[in-house]
């Protein structure tokens, strides 16, 4: 298609910290068919740390509007109808809820053919949100859910028709592994004495939600056992309540807080053991990329997880919030070198098996054309 004539998508993120969400929109984005999609990007309230994160081959336009609270409402409204008619946008792709209520009437006010919203987890619905998801519901084309539990849940939760969900599993570029740092140059560089294992969290500290108390707990449990220390990667908020709490419980010198990172492949290659013991979670992007990297993972029970993780064969499952459960899967894996081998090789291939960028490409472009038939054909 010539490129005068290809098909403009915009897609709309809301970037107030870095996460999973809006990495997930980038690489569907960059999976599109360049030769008939030519993608935008609508950046809202910029995160500082965000600058160098947005590929910069993408066209962006900035929305200072950190707040889109009271009025600021209707004034984003304005401004995003302008863009669409502006750059004549066809599709318009945006994370669920917020911003994605404000975009999906903005896209229905200034008829925009294809709406599409991205779901990534088990978000608590108020009556509020969950009335106003069913409103826009109206004028969705398509719902994208990051694994079949997620549909399952907005489909109960906001009633979003099963002929609208799409399943769109996230995925992992190994491209991001090429070229890390060895592992001993890593644990160097952290003061962490050779021969002693590394467990890794990657996860941000704004609340308790990620297990980040629960694997201190389970570190306090096993420390007259086994000496091995934790990585915890990613900043906020409750970091220094548990930085107290290890402390606190003699870990002080063996759990290091290493706050936002751009360097987590080499992190990851530094690991041992990769662990995300969350209360809720949809499909986390740090469990695929410990798997790609063929590190042994222990997850909690909950969510998208179970989807990934097959117990004892891609990885090691645990109940939620339970510490000593937690502790016994480390242990095992500590004591067990040739196990947490295996299981890190098998998590590999199922990364290569389901979870691959080609994987994501062909379902969110067999989708996108889908829609363009549908509706623009």
């Amino acid at each position: 298609m010539p490129p005068e004539n290809r098909i403009n998508v915009l897609f709309v993120i809301k970037p107030v910290q870095w996460s999973g969400a809006d990495r997930v929109l980038m690489d569907v984005a960059a999976a599109l068919n360049k030769e008939k999609y030519r993608v935008i990007f609508a950046v809202i309230g910029l995160h500082p740390e965000q600058e160098a994160k947005i590929p910069g081959h993408f066209h962006q336009i900035r929305f200072e509007m950190p707040n889109l609270h009271g009025w600021r409402q209707f004034i984003f409204c304005l401004r995003l109808g302008w863009l669409i008619i502006k750059h004549k946008i066809k599709i318009i792709h945006m994370n669920s809820y917020h911003p994605g209520n404000y975009v999906r009437l903005a896209a229905f006010l200034f008829r925009v053919p294809v709406i599409i919203d991205h779901w990534h987890g088990f978000n608590r619905f108020s009556f509020k949100r969950r009335m106003l998801c069913r409103l826009y519901n109206h004028f969705t084309d398509l719902s994208f859910v990051v694994s079949a539990g997620v549909g399952d849940y907005i489909r109960e939760q906001i009633g979003t028709g099963a002929a609208k969900i799409r399943v769109l599993y996230n995925a992992v570029d190994p491209a991001r592994f090429a070229g890390r740092k060895s592992p001993q140059e890593v644990r160097d560089e952290l003061g962490i004495p050779s021969g002693q294992p590394v467990v890794g969290l990657v996860a941000r500290l704004d609340h308790r939600a990620k297990g980040h108390l629960e694997l201190i707990q389970a570190m306090a449990l096993l420390q007259d056992r086994h000496a091995f220390h934790a990585l915890m990667v990613g900043g906020g908020r409750r970091q220094e309540e548990m930085r107290d709490l290890a402390g606190s419980l003699g870990l002080g010198d063996r759990v290091h807080f290493l706050g936002n990172r751009r360097d987590v492949p080499d992190l990851l290659g530094a690991m041992d053991i990769f662990v995300l013991p969350s209360h809720s979670e949809g499909v986390s992007l740090a469990v695929l990329e410990a798997m790609a990297g063929g590190l042994p993972v222990i997850v909690s029970a909950v969510g998208g997880l179970p989807e990934i993780i097959h117990h004892k064969e891609t990885g090691l499952l645990v109940p939620p919030k339970d510490a000593e459960a937690l502790a016994g899967s480390l242990a095992r894996l500590l004591e067990n070198p040739d196990l947490a081998k295996r299981l890190g090789e098998k998590a590999r291939e199922r990364i290569k098996e389901k979870y691959s960028i080609e994987r994501m490409a062909q379902v969110a472009n067999a989708a996108y054309d889908e829609l363009v038939e549908k509706k623009l054909g």
